[in-house]
């Protein structure tokens, strides 16, 4: 399966912004990513009480905010009065968890492809898809690159259902034996894996049966190095600088 926007994949992408800078899955993460010169980022998304798209990791709260409780239970006005950048340093007291819209625009006014990850709850696979849909539908610009990746299979059949034209992408930890059943079951573009279970051999297989391979999240740049060597469409990292100055001192040195 062949998109346009897989072709624009960069070698590196932030991860939930640039999160090893700024608070994971804010607007400051968003901007810090395209300031550390970062062309595509990956968020996540899944839904308030409500039925309002956030960008959060957690189906709770609890990690990332002063707050405590499933995002699920919780209306979009009690998300935004959540602290959601001073756990991480005091720089970011008043951070806010963003709503998809809000990402989006600034996603646009930047420049920068979206890797947009459905983290929905359990349970809640179908409606969480549906409204992120509905609000990507709405908000989100032509000229904006957009794959949509999920550890979910349910999730990404009912979102290719609706949007078609949205390349996808499969997470999973470690390869499971029938990925290639599982990718052309939910008719997936790309396969994404943690880096601790990257072999030569896997991605050269998945490379051979025509599909994308992204790595998360790889903070080392010799790694990165090593991935990129082995065919790695992309890799995901907390610190694009620093896997930057990595590429750069393996192409100049």
């Amino acid at each position: 399966m062949t998109h346009s926007v897989l072709d624009q994949l960069p070698q590196i992408m932030g991860h939930r912004g640039a999160c090893g800078h700024a608070p994971e899955n804010t607007l400051s993460s968003i901007e810090m990513a395209a300031t550390l010169g970062a062309k595509f980022i990956e968020i996540d998304v899944c839904l308030t009480k409500d039925n309002i798209a956030v960008i959060h990791h957690d189906t709770d709260v609890d990690r990332c905010t002063d707050g405590h409780g499933p995002v699920l239970l919780k209306t979009l006005a009690e998300i935004k009065q959540l602290d959601a950048g001073m756990q991480f340093s005091p720089t970011f007291i008043g951070e806010k968890i963003p709503t998809l819209k809000e990402a989006i625009s600034i996603i646009d006014k930047l420049g920068l492809g979206l890797n947009l990850e459905l983290k929905p709850s359990k349970g809640w696979q179908v409606p969480t898809t549906e409204f992120v849909v509905r609000e990507l539908q709405e908000f989100l610009p032509n000229g904006v690159p957009l794959l949509v990746s999920s550890f979910n299979i349910e999730a990404l059949v009912k979102l290719g259902a609706l949007m078609p034209e949205v390349p996808l992408g499969y997470l999973t930890e470690a390869i499971p034996p029938d990925w290639e059943q599982r990718l052309a079951d939910a008719e997936c573009a790309s396969l994404h894996c943690e880096k601790d279970f990257v072999t030569k051999e896997n991605v050269a297989a998945v490379k051979a049966a025509g599909y994308k391979f992204l790595v998360y999240t790889v903070n080392d740049p010799d790694m990165a190095n090593q991935f990129l060597d082995w065919g790695v469409d992309s890799v995901i990292t907390d610190y694009p600088d620093r896997l930057f100055e990595g590429l750069q001192l393996t192409k100049t040195g």
